[in-house]
């Protein structure tokens, strides 16, 4: 009987701090933090930057009276090829996931070529290049957070340096276009970070023609014409 009354008081000791501790209160943690969307990136802003890439022009002439007896409109062309390189800026402004900005930019170009042969006329020789061009653009993007597909166009200024000669003739004629064409393109630009990004576009260029004359015992009159393909990767900081 002592034995069972001990066994019976030990086993109350024991169960009682879980009985105790079972009345009291449940103590609740501090509810988890909601989760925070990372904020959505924003294009608003002006940047600047640098550029690199290579052009391919389309420089042709054409006869516009009977150049030797050539019939009017004979075309022939020179396609000279280079790298281009230079600096943009521009303006950035982001409503909804639409971006419109304008850009800017002036760039250096090593693209020349010549041609023998013009029109098949033996020692007739058109040389063609394009030292340098710029150009102010409109662009149009539909942001996906930080990238941003968009398509431009705007006018493009350029010198066009063309020379149409011959053996027999000194100096061969030269036309230089300075005036304003057009260009439209498109291209893609990612944010690394709040502050740089980078971009792939493409250019179509078409500048204005430039009229010439060579006099070989009379003159006879033709017009250079010329456009380009630019394709170039750019790096810009955000402000």
């Amino acid at each position: 009987m002592k034995r069972l009354l001990l066994a019976s008081t030990a086993l109350c000791a024991a169960l009682a701090p879980s009985a105790f501790a079972a009345d009291l209160p449940t103590v609740k943690g501090p509810p988890p933090a909601p989760a925070v969307a990372p904020p959505v990136f924003n294009w608003t802003g002006f940047y600047i930057g640098g550029n690199v890439g290579a052009m391919w022009s389309q420089d042709g002439v054409e006869t516009t009276d009977g150049f030797g007896g050539l019939p009017v409109g004979t075309t022939d062309t020179v396609d000279p090829s280079g790298l281009v390189g230079g600096v943009q800026a521009g303006y950035n402004y982001q409503f909804s996931n639409i971006v419109a900005g304008v850009e800017g930019d002036l760039d250096w170009s090593s693209a020349r070529g010549s041609r023998d042969s013009v029109w098949g006329l033996t020692g007739l020789n058109h040389t063609a290049s394009t030292p340098f061009f710029g150009d102010v653009r409109a662009r149009l993007g539909l942001a996906v957070d930080r990238f941003l597909p968009y398509v431009t166009g705007g006018v493009v200024f350029a010198e066009q340096r063309n020379s149409l000669g011959a053996v027999f003739l000194t100096p061969p004629s030269t036309g230089r276009s300075e005036g304003t064409g057009w260009a439209i393109g498109a291209g893609v630009e990612y944010a690394i970070d709040n502050h740089w990004s980078a971009k792939a576009e493409y250019l179509y260029t078409q500048f204005p023609d430039a009229n010439g004359t060579l006099f070989a015992g009379a003159p006879y009159t033709f017009k250079f014409k010329d456009s380009a393909d630019i394709a170039r990767l750019g790096l810009n900081y955000r402000f």
